[in-house]
């Protein structure tokens, strides 16, 4: 009888286990709630909902409070009839901002939920039309991170235009509000926008690094670009895999809730270290915003 042969080296060798996967940035509250079944097989069981622009302006901050509890209390219930630990991000989005007195009523209303067990961060945070409004409720809840050691996430516009007027404003405020760095995680980076945000200031010591990855996707109402897993490839042989994470940033358009496990899979595939992939696809994500487990 013929030997048996043993694994293929290279691409296409057998892979070890499946390894667990934490989405800390998806919009599932925007979307059908099948999405958590299709993340749960694909092995991602533990997951963040931030709080993003639902685009409906919010007059009071009861509206906001509004938005806040049906994350807390819907959402994370959703998510658990799939077998999807979901935790959850609260803020008040510039977005959805109509006026100062309402937005900092919001402001009030995320803090009176950040004891919440479920709520492991301060976001999205963002600004849209750098005005001083705007500027002075995302210092807020900087102050508020700041006072808390709550970590926050950043919701950088796709635009590159809006991209780099954002980043100066965003860099003055953190220094202004007092926050740790440390404790601000910058999302929906590609290779560009992160070579910006390494060299403006304190942004440079971010805690955390959002990449939203997914393979490319022909689709009609794709609302953002996700980045593939050869441009993380890119970014990992320039700058290693510290402070990065992986996410899907799925959203209310056309978006890929496979994205994450098929991006881990093409990593693994292309000889990866499983390390890396590890630290990519669930441990730098899960000790930045605190993870049981």
């Amino acid at each position: 009888m013929p030997p048996v042969p043993g694994p293929a080296s290279g691409p296409g060798r057998p892979l070890p286990l499946p390894l667990p996967l934490f989405d800390h940035h998806i919009h599932s509250d925007l979307r059908n709630a099948d999405d958590y079944e299709l993340m749960a097989v694909s092995g991602v069981l533990t997951a963040l909902a931030p709080c993003s622009s639902s685009h409906e302006s919010r007059t009071t901050g009861q509206a906001f409070a509004t938005r806040f509890d049906r994350l807390l209390d819907v959402e994370t219930g959703r998510a658990a009839a799939y077998g999807v630990d979901l935790y959850v991000g609260l803020a008040v989005h510039a977005a959805d901002m109509t006026d100062r007195e309402s937005a900092l009523a919001g402001v009030d209303e995320l803090e009176k939920r950040l004891d919440h067990p479920r709520v492991k961060a301060i976001g999205e945070v963002s600004l849209r039309r750098l005005t001083r409004e705007e500027t002075e409720v995302l210092e807020a809840q900087l102050r508020l991170a700041a006072r808390t050691a709550t970590p926050v996430m950043v919701e950088t516009p796709p635009p590159p235009e809006a991209f780099t007027a954002m980043l100066p404003v965003l860099a003055r405020a953190v220094e202004r509000s007092g926050v740790d760095p440390a404790l601000v995680a910058v999302m929906d980076l590609d290779e560009h926008k992160l070579d910006l945000v390494r060299a403006s200031g304190p942004l440079a010591e971010c805690g955390g690094y959002g990449l939203a990855v997914s393979p490319r996707q022909d689709a009609l109402f794709a609302v953002r670009e996700k980045i593939t897993h050869r441009e993380v490839t890119e970014i990992l042989d320039r700058w290693g895999p510290d402070r990065l994470m992986l996410n899907t940033g799925f959203h209310f358009g056309s978006a890929d809730p496979l994205g994450l496990a098929k991006t881990v899979h093409r990593l693994r595939l292309g000889g990866v270290p499983e390390p890396t992939v590890r630290a990519l696809a669930h441990g730098n994500a899960a000790r930045f915003f605190d993870i049981p487990g």
